[in-house]
């Protein structure tokens, strides 16, 4: 197996590559004495005080920069604002009561707090876990399988769901026509009268607002070493080692936007979902659904597509057993045989990624003529 980039860049390599060596290359099946020596060294891998020292992170860990804006869907005030509103309209759907900020309320982290959100009408349950929109104006593609592949596109894709807000287009532009204020402002927008496209363009704009703030961990590698307490830098030596949790969640939103099969039991009222494959029809990408960002991510329990697990420490349990057991699991999972101290340190870690959000009060709506 080749060594990680990152092996490269940690500061006193020279110390710490031997070690790095065994943790990539680890001793054959039975070889008891060499695999106590590598876990070992596994644990002394990375110190509190070389971490203080090291002037870059494995996995290219780091503050959030500048939200991405697309040409094509320029910021304003009037945009953001227009936006907002229809984020928190239920007119927007087929029943006037089912918003984009139900399953995304901004109380429990622009998630809805439900294993699997419920669908129009509180009928049925659906499939997954409402994903949160908190950074997703950094995502290459949305929702859980990636089909959207714009934040416009994602942004009218649930108004127009049967199964979601169920709206008719035509009658729901008509609804959003009739109603003076909104025409005024879409005209000042758009220099036109609402259409399902600038809708969607108007939410986007929106959501591109959510993000998150500074968080301990963002002081932390800003050159604060006291932004994060003892427990939380042993949690993050594991983050970046031994657990391996870069491998996918790297880069300054903590996710690298692949699509992965963690081998998750399927539960909730599918008998299977394809996930990514639904998208791309690649067999390698059944069961796959897309590594989320670990930013704020204690505030947008419960966790995983399914909503299979009710906190953060039933998470770190599962990565440490290895993932689940279904078929076409990643080849990255591997149990980790973590003590329950390591284990409640990679917790008080992830707890020490949130950072504050944008204030948002809630609109006042725009009344009927």
């Amino acid at each position: 197996m080749s060594i990680p980039r990152w092996v490269r860049r940690v500061t006193c390599a020279a110390v710490v590559f031997p070690i790095l060596v065994s943790m990539w290359n680890p001793s054959p099946a039975g070889a008891a004495d060499q695999d106590q020596k590598v876990q070992k060294a596994r644990r002394t891998l990375i110190t509190i005080a070389t971490l203080d020292q090291m002037t870059s992170l494995p996995g290219e860990l780091g503050p959030l920069p500048a939200v991405p804006i697309p040409m094509t869907n320029l910021q304003t005030p009037a945009k953001v604002e227009l936006g907002k509103e229809l984020f928190f309209d239920p007119r927007l759907s087929g029943n006037d009561h089912w918003a984009c900020s139900t399953c995304h309320n901004p109380s429990f982290g622009y998630t809805d707090n439900l294993p699997r959100s419920l669908g129009f009408g509180d009928e049925k349950e659906l499939g997954r876990h409402s994903p949160t929109i908190i950074n997703v104006a950094y995502n290459s593609a949305q929702f859980w399988d990636g089909r959207a592949a714009t934040m416009e596109e994602q942004a009218m894709g649930p108004i127009v769901a049967a199964r979601e807000m169920n709206s008719d287009p035509q009658v729901m532009i008509k609804k959003i026509s009739g109603i003076p204020a909104y025409t005024e402002q879409f005209k000042q927008v758009f220099g036109e009268e609402p259409t399902l496209k600038n809708i969607g363009m108007a939410i986007a704009a929106f959501e591109r607002t959510v993000v998150t703030g500074e968080s301990a961990f963002d002081r932390y590698i800003k050159g604060d070493k006291q932004a994060l307490n003892d427990q939380q830098k042993r949690g993050l030596i594991l983050f970046v080692s031994r657990a391996a949790c870069t491998q996918c969640h790297k880069g300054a939103n903590f996710t690298d936007s692949s699509f992965q099969n963690l081998g998750l039991p399927q539960s909730g009222p599918l008998k299977e979902d394809l996930g990514r494959y639904n998208v791309t029809k690649d067999p390698n990408d059944k069961g796959a659904f897309k590594v989320p960002s670990l930013r704020n991510i204690e505030m947008t329990a419960p966790y995983m597509h399914t909503g299979a697990f009710k906190t953060l420490e039933e998470v770190v349990e599962f990565y440490n057993q290895g993932g689940g057991s279904g078929p076409n699991k990643t080849p990255k999972l591997l149990p980790l045989n973590l003590t329950d101290g390591e284990k409640k340190d990679l917790v008080a870690f992830l707890k020490g990624l949130t950072g504050p959000l944008p204030q948002v009060m809630l609109p006042q709506l725009p009344p009927r003529s």
